[in-house]
């Protein structure tokens, strides 16, 4: 993997704890730890919101169509959520139909990686697409992801005849996320217990703005991470995928939070169907 260093970033918000994320994996049974939190983590059981947009803007301009999915992706996060890496696939696309090539053809690089260049401790990003070239940054927002996106396309080198730059897929997963105010109470100390499986991890909470915030996935249990964001681009429409494996949000006292996201998305022309509960 390459590492790049991109210059016009924030200041990072994050704390260095080195006791980041220490997990507990007592010996109990499945229905002893469900006793022990209300919180638990499902991935299995998780739940879903799907959306589709039919693209204004000229099917052809990539940057544009960039710009309309990173604006879904701060509407949902919007004092829910904030990603740490966004992994993109940047194939090369036929001209005349705007189709994607299959990755690898025609150019040597089409999967790059934008991340927070500190990580709190005990919080992995998972590689999704190998030979990834990586870009750190110190904070994720808006502008410095569409900037690596502009960044990547016109750097990308198409040697097929009549293609040009282009990309087909956002992914996020891992983030940090705002517990609900109402999680407030089953927080002691710095510490948030959550059940996983068998076991209990005591995932550390910061807090920061008046608000209480977890971050994930766990280095241990890739299957933690509180949300994950997929969009993928056809010609002229967008797809989205918007999921939580927390029960808090699920059917805990987050999910307002989950439905007030969906309307945000709707608000910018989005098709949003309804959450749906269960299945991967």
């Amino acid at each position: 993997m390459h590492d790049v260093l991109l210059r016009r970033c924030d200041r990072s918000r994050w704390l260095n704890n080195p006791e980041y994320g220490r997990l507990y994996q007592p010996h109990v049974s499945r229905g002893e730890a469900e006793d022990v939190t209300e919180v638990r983590i499902r991935p299995k059981s998780r739940g879903h919101v799907y959306a589709e947009l039919l693209a204004p803007c000229d099917a052809g301009d990539q940057l544009a169509l960039a710009e309309i999915a990173v604006d879904a992706i701060s509407a949902l996060g919007a004092g829910l959520f904030e990603p740490l890496s966004v992994d993109g696939e940047f194939p090369c696309h036929e001209t005349e139909f705007g189709l994607p090539l299959p990755p690898g053809m025609g150019q040597s690089a089409p999967y790059h990686q934008l991340r927070v260049a500190s990580l709190p401790a005990d919080v992995q990003i998972r590689g999704i697409w190998t030979d990834t070239v990586i870009t750190r940054c110190e904070r994720l927002d808006r502008a410095t992801i569409l900037s690596w996106i502009a960044g990547v396309l016109a750097g990308q080198r198409c040697s097929e005849p009549d293609t040009r730059p282009g990309w087909n897929e956002l992914v996020i997963e891992t983030v940090r996320a705002r517990l609900p105010d109402a999680t407030a109470a089953g927080v002691e100390g710095d510490e948030l217990l959550v059940s996983h499986g068998a076991g209990v991890i005591a995932y550390p909470v910061e807090r920061s703005a008046d608000a209480l915030w977890v971050a994930g996935p766990h280095i241990r249990n890739f299957d933690t991470v509180p949300f994950e964001v997929t969009i993928s681009k056809d010609y002229g429409s967008l797809s989205l995928q918007f999921s939580t494996l927390w029960s808090l949000w699920i059917d805990g006292p987050g999910h307002p939070d989950i439905e007030a996201a969906s309307r945000r998305l709707s608000a910018l022309g989005w098709d949003v169907r309804p959450f749906v509960r269960g299945g991967m």
